[in-house]
């Protein structure tokens, strides 16, 4: 019968791995009781590691889209505001406007026409607001004022109507300038994108179209009453009638746009509750997928105190072992 035998150096590094692997265990064993966590989820798992690596492929998806939505949702904030400070200056203007009639003074109608100009650059102010540098109104063209200023798009105005000093020139042209797709407010006024709208995905199954620009038709009517006052103003030669008139037209043409520039806002607000009930979805899918993945990650606190304690038992038998071993002489045998 062979016999094999083990030299006394292979017999020391055999001993020195197994002490090591048993340190290691120990060591990984106090590092999943004060972590809480599983040192080596492969082990534990028992290498079945494809539902935890789903889980968290999951959760990375679901972080992608709820910054996504948070993002979107105060875009939309922004455009609320936006929209509403658009319709307090058209209200406010609207409401001093009324003041004017046939018996006003030239200094009631002149005072109506400059605050009127006022609001006009008020409103394009707002239309064209930045955050962090990047435009709100102006669809997927985010590097650039949505509008031309408000002075600017006056002055283009002045120049198509020329010398005319009646009402019905003037207003004919305001519209004409305003509503022409090859010209006047869409190449010289609005400077945005008018492509398709912009579109974001907020969730796996849903996506919200952020439709509000600068160029919507009713805010597109809103910018037509105000500078239709604010011209009143701005056109030389005109008559206390004509800027009456032009004032009295203007009033109608801002109370009658309201109820499209609210309907623009509800879009915003439905978009807004969209994207509020996509990120509440994506925030519970979110606290599910974590809790399943610490039924997976966590450690059993009992389960391993009991695991640290053999260990430090198997640890101390081996210390003890290798300790007598080291004192095994043959000459107590000779």
């Amino acid at each position: 019968m062979s016999v094999v035998s083990v030299g006394d150096m292979a017999r020391q590094f055999t001993s020195l791995r197994n002490g090591n692997a048993i340190k290691t265990e120990l060591a990984e064993l106090v590092d999943s009781l004060s972590s809480g966590k599983v040192a080596d989820l492969t082990k534990s798992l028992d290498g079945e590691t494809a539902r935890f690596s789903g889980i968290r492929y999951s959760l990375t998806q679901l972080d992608g889209y709820g910054q996504i939505a948070s993002e979107t949702l105060q875009t939309l904030a922004n455009m609320q505001i936006i929209l509403g400070k658009v319709d307090s200056a058209r209200g406010a203007t609207a409401e001093r406007l009324l003041l004017v009639n046939d018996t006003s003074t030239s200094a009631q109608i002149d005072e109506a026409a400059m605050a009127s100009r006022s609001a006009f650059e008020d409103m394009v102010l707002a239309l064209n607001t930045q955050v962090a540098n990047r435009a709100l109104m102006g669809g997927t063209r985010v590097d650039t004022a949505p509008l031309a200023s408000g002075t600017e798009m006056l002055a283009q105005l002045t120049v198509a109507i020329g010398g005319a000093v009646d009402q019905a020139t003037i207003s004919a042209t305001v519209d004409t300038w305003f509503d022409d797709p090859a010209g006047g407010f869409a190449t010289l006024g609005y400077q945005g994108d008018t492509g398709a709208l912009l579109e974001r995905r907020v969730a796996d199954n849903r996506t919200v179209a952020l439709d509000a620009r600068a160029d919507d038709p009713a805010i597109r009517d809103v910018l037509k009453g105000a500078a239709l006052a604010a011209l009143a103003n701005d056109l030389p030669g005109l008559s206390r009638e004509t800027k009456s008139s032009l004032l009295q037209e203007a009033a109608a043409r801002l109370y009658g746009s309201a109820s499209d520039l609210v309907a623009v806002q509800a879009r915003v607000g439905f978009a807004e509750a969209g994207v509020e009930r996509a990120l509440a979805e994506t925030n519970a899918q979110q606290t599910t997928l974590k809790l399943a993945e610490n039924n997976l990650a966590l450690a059993d606190p009992f389960e391993t105190a009991s695991r640290i304690q053999a260990t430090q038992v198997q640890l101390e038998t081996f210390f003890s072992l290798t300790a007598r071993m080291s004192q095994l002489s043959l000459l107590r045998y000779i």
